[in-house]
């Protein structure tokens, strides 16, 4: 029901800004652009977090911004004027969340589309590994009350088992106005599990640099997992409120463990 609320509110803010048409500044990458643009990008990231050190990973990015014929300088000033104005950053991962969702379906050789594939994913439950966190996994971040952070909580239930382990993920970007290069940026992960035997358990990382994030816990072969809540705050030194942080690719992984785990406890 929160879930709910949430995107009923979500919805009437996009829609209130789309009512106020901007023009797009010829300096900026059109939108259609922008999207395939985003699809690889987020797609490279993803590649690049195996990678291994750092020059891997740039090289990944560099690739992407190549093939667009963009600089990476165009594509940050363009997503700070998206994040001005979010209502068409929503529109464009709505899209590529359908065309991900699509993909995924030919893939598996399922057609019927979203519908199919929120099935797949329940029926995917009792299975070894399973993405608990479905729907949107795009947060945009600034230091603005109501808008500086995103939290989540999941109950369990009867398909999870003793030595189960989570896993929390996101890819951090960065993006700040050029004319304010001293803006300080940073941001705060954390993951709380509660047992059935009353206990807790918690991880936490600072984020200060654009990149991919994991956080995890040591298993439990003593109890159960029965909650599971954490959040995501975003923090800044900017007066104006024009930095902001993009949470993208976020994921929340159970993995069951292995008959060989259990036998060693």
């Amino acid at each position: 029901m929160k879930r709910s609320i949430t995107k009923y509110f979500i919805l009437l803010f996009v829609l209130s800004l789309a009512a106020c048409k901007v023009e797009l500044p010829d300096n900026i990458i059109k939108p259609d652009k922008m999207e395939a643009l985003l699809y690889d990008y987020h797609l490279a990231q993803a590649m690049s977090s195996d990678a291994d050190g750092e020059y891997k990973r740039k090289l990944y990015a560099e690739y992407v911004f190549d093939k667009h014929g963009v600089t990476k300088a165009e594509f940050d000033s363009s997503m700070v004027w998206y994040m001005r104005y979010p209502n068409h950053l929503y529109k464009m991962y709505g899209s590529l969340y359908d065309k991900m969702v699509a993909e995924v379906d030919e893939l598996s050789g399922e057609g019927g589309g979203k519908e199919s594939t929120t099935v797949a994913l329940q029926n995917y439950l009792t299975g070894d590994t399973v993405n608990l966190w479905q729907g949107i996994n795009v947060e945009l971040l600034s230091a603005t009350p109501l808008r500086n952070n995103t939290r989540f909580m999941f109950d369990t239930d009867t398909t999870y088992k003793v030595g189960d382990s989570i896993i929390f993920s996101l890819d951090a970007l960065f993006v700040k106005p050029h004319a304010r290069a001293g803006v300080a940026q940073s941001a705060y992960a954390a993951m709380v599990l509660e047992y059935a035997d009353s206990t807790f358990t918690s991880t936490s990382q600072r984020i200060e640099a654009s990149g991919r994030y994991t956080l995890s816990v040591e298993r439990n072969f003593d109890s159960t997992i029965s909650a599971i809540f954490g959040y995501i705050y975003y923090t800044d030194n900017d007066s104006l409120a024009e930095s902001k942080m993009l949470a993208g690719e976020i994921s929340l992984v159970r993995i069951h463990a292995g008959e060989d785990d259990l036998d060693l406890e």
